[in-house]
């Protein structure tokens, strides 16, 4: 069940921390510690069993600088979970992507 309408798309990955660390909304019955959805753009409230959209995103509402929030112990490595392993998030790519 969920809160949108139309199809709901599924997730091939998502971030090794909980959505809590990422400090993204929670579900409206005010549980704090909802899980990655497997529908993107969700969560999941394993309180009330429902697939929800989060009224904000916490940190990536941004802008806020990738130091920033290594230093708050916040990491974007993902876990695919079609293959079972985890990416790292790596800066140095992402800047040689920016200057091709």
């Amino acid at each position: 069940m969920a809160d949108s309408e139309g199809p709901l798309e599924k997730r091939t990955w998502v971030y090794v921390q909980r959505p809590r660390d990422y400090e993204i909304a929670f579900h409206g019955c005010g549980h704090s510690d909802p899980d990655w959805s497997e529908y993107k753009h969700h969560l999941w409230c394993p309180v009330c069993k429902v697939d929800f959209i989060p009224t904000h995103s916490g940190v990536f509402d941004g802008p806020i600088s990738i130091e920033c929030c290594r230093l708050m112990g916040i990491v974007f490595d993902r876990f695919n979970l079609e293959t079972q392993q985890i990416e790292r998030f790596e800066v140095e790519q992402l800047r040689s992507r920016e200057k091709t």
